[in-house]
């Protein structure tokens, strides 16, 4: 991370590390090289030597919402904001595939309760006759 802090509002010229931009993204830092690569954006090199890009960059690139630079949305509350959502479209996902299997069930269910109808008609029909030939 850089060493501005990231607590209310983002400037556009700020430079920040591939962790935090691919956490902005939403996605992984080699996401974040391939951008940079693909896009030649500059560089700099920050503390401990990790490598720096402009977020303006990022956000010209619709890859980041300009929602960071909003002073009263800090980054950590949209990184939270894009990690609920992939969370969300996955318990959407996992939800559709419950309710398709729920349904499946539901007709397993009926079947075997048809079968059991039948089943007991048959048995009925046996004890009849069988009652019938005594």
């Amino acid at each position: 991370m850089t060493t501005a802090s990231l607590t209310r509002g983002l400037d556009r010229d700020q430079w920040l590390d591939r962790p935090t931009l691919a956490t902005l993204m939403g996605k992984g830092e080699d996401t974040v090289r391939r951008d940079q690569r693909d896009h030649q954006l500059p560089t700099r090199l920050g503390p401990n030597k990790c490598v720096l890009l402009r977020l303006g960059d990022f956000i010209d690139l619709g890859r980041i919402p300009a929602s960071v630079l909003d002073p009263e949305i800090s980054a950590r509350e949209v990184a939270d904001a894009i990690a609920l959502r992939t969370e969300l479209e996955d318990l959407r996902r996992a939800h559709a595939e419950l309710l398709g299997r729920e349904v499946g069930y539901e007709q397993a269910v009926a079947d075997l309760r048809a079968h059991l109808a039948t089943q007991a008609a048959f048995i009925a029909a046996l004890t009849a006759r069988t009652e019938v030939a005594r």
